[in-house]
Order: structure tokens, then C-alpha cells, then sequence
């Protein structure tokens, strides 16, 4: 998934940045007069839809790679933080009555947690796994023995999200997913309830990846219905119509097998306030 504004030809990185004294008045100037013209000129390239040329803005305007490279990090950076700013998920007047209430809501501390995996997570904590594959086993009617033993089941559990997802998003998906069903999963609850509150706590990475809330609840819907109905994660209350799985209106349960797998970790829980 690329995030960048604009495409870079070369893909040459910065030199690491030495100890300097406080810029005079004068690279300050320049500093920003850099920044001036390479803003410029990534929005031309932009607007033509071109490759920005590294070289020839350097031979044009009398700055080093060096230079060039460490402004577009700066204006990079800028741009992400700006991005993620504005970036909110506010859902329809009809998909507000689908939202979840009563759950605890991760504060700021811990959402960095939302981007590990299973194995290292602060998030969770880790049940007793044995227990959880012979659960995995028998709801699944043994189907996925083989994928348990050779991956483990933490890895099976994971990899039902890596093997679909984007790598930009598919941890927040799966840590985003698991949080709210562990809470709401007692109650037959709407796909789509599940996918409004993964936008409205991570919007920015999740419409990065998918542009569009529709197309992720789709994507979701059907991923849910594939991928973790059959292998034990949720349970559906009846076999969903190509529409109920278009706008995510089918119902799901949390398992048993979900539940002996992994519950909150205490300083995730303290870390939280209710929704």
C-alpha cells in the first residue's frame, strides 16, 4: 500500500544526521526556501502525474541529495501527522443505531498495543493454548488439526488475518476485532456493528488501506463469513443472504474456542473507560 503524496524515482536514503550547532539565520533561510520549492515541485509532479525527479530538482534549484532527502522525510512526516489529525470516523444516521455500547474503550496509552502480534502482545493475555486447539478442533469438526499442529495456534489465529489483509492494517484489524468481540461476542450482534467501531477507533489506518467505509465493511463482512466462521472465531446464526453479506447485516456470536484463547490483560483493562 503506498502512502506517499507523490512518487520518488530513486529510492536513495537519507545519510544519518550528524550533531550540528543551532542553524545561523542564514541555512534557516535555506532550510526553508527547500521547503518552499520541494513542495512545489511534488505538487507538480503530482498534479501531472509523473515521477518526481530527485536529480534534476537537485541540478535545477542547487541543493544536495542529502538535502532533498531529509526535507521530503520532513514533509512526510508532517503531512502523516496532519492526515491523522482530520481523520475521524463519523458513521451514517442509520448505522448509528448499529453502534456498540458498554464495552470498554482503549485509551491513547494503549492503543500502540493494537499494532503487535499475539505472541508479544500487551494487549491480551494468553490462555491456556492447548486447551484452545482441542476447542478449535471440535468446533471446527477437525478440519483445521493440520494447520494447528504445523503453525501453532496462535499463528492459525493470525494468520487468518495476514493471509487476507494488507500488512499496513491487519494487526489493527485482528487487536481491533478480538477487543470488541471479546466484550460484545456474548450477544448476537451485526457484522457491520463490529466493522463501524473498528473505523471509529482506528479511521485513519483503516481508510488509508480501504478509501472507502463501504468497501471495508464488505471486505470485513465477507472475511467474517469465509475466514473466521469456519475456523472457529465467531459463530453465525444462520447462513447469511449475498446481500446480508454485502452490508453486513448478519449476525455473529463469539465461540468458546475464541474465548479459551486469550481475555484483556489487566493493564489493558485499567488503560480503558467504558464506551
Amino acid at each position: 500500500m503506498q502512502k506517499d503524496l507523490f512518487t520518488i524515482q530513486t529510492e536513495e536514503k537519507p545519510s544519518p544526521p550528524k550533531k550540528q550547532k543551532r542553524a545561523s539565520g542564514k541555512e534557516n533561510f535555506k532550510s526553508f526556501g527547500l521547503t518552499i520549492h520541494l513542495t512545489m515541485a511534488l505538487n507538480e509532479a503530482k498534479n501531472e502525474n509523473i515521477p518526481f525527479d530527485k536529480e534534476a530538482f537537485c541540478e535545477r534549484k542547487g541543493y544536495t541529495i542529502q538535502e532533498v532527502d531529509a526535507a521530503i522525510e520532513d514533509i512526510l512526516a508532517i503531512q502523516e501527522k496532519l492526515d491523522r489529525e482530520r481523520q475521524s470516523y463519523e458513521p451514517s444516521l442509520a448505522d448509528k443505531e448499529l453502534e456498540l455500547t458498554g464495552w470498554p474503550l482503549p485509551s491513547d496509552e494503549i492503543l500502540p498495543d493494537f499494532y503487535s502480534d499475539l505472541k508479544y502482545s500487551s494487549l491480551f493475555e494468553i490462555l491456556h493454548t492447548t486447551k484452545s486447539a482441542e476447542q478449535f478442533s471440535k468446533i471446527t469438526n477437525g478440519s483445521s488439526d493440520e494447520e494447528i499442529r504445523e503453525q501453532g495456534i496462535l499463528a492459525f489465529v493470525e494468520n487468518l488475518f495476514t493471509d487476507y489483509f494488507d500488512e499496513d492494517a491487519v494487526l489493527i484489524l485482528m487487536n481491533a476485532f478480538f477487543w470488541l468481540l471479546y466484550y460484545n461476542g456474548k450477544r448476537w450482534l451485526p457484522v457491520r456493528s463490529y466493522a463501524i467501531e473498528m473505523l471509529k477507533l482506528f479511521p485513519y489506518e483503516i481508510q488509508k488501506s480501504f478509501y472507502r467505509d463501504t468497501i471495508f465493511i464488505e471486505e470485513f463482512s465477507f472475511f467474517t463469513k469465509k475466514k473466521l466462521a469456519t475456523r472457529g472465531i465467531c459463530s453465525l446464526k444462520a447462513r447469511p443472504t449475498t446481500e446480508e453479506v454485502e452490508d453486513g447485516l448478519f449476525v455473529i456470536k463469539a465461540t468458546n474456542a475464541f474465548y479459551s484463547l486469550l481475555r484483556p490483560s489487566e493493564e489493558a483493562i485499567i488503560f480503558s473507560s467504558e464506551e
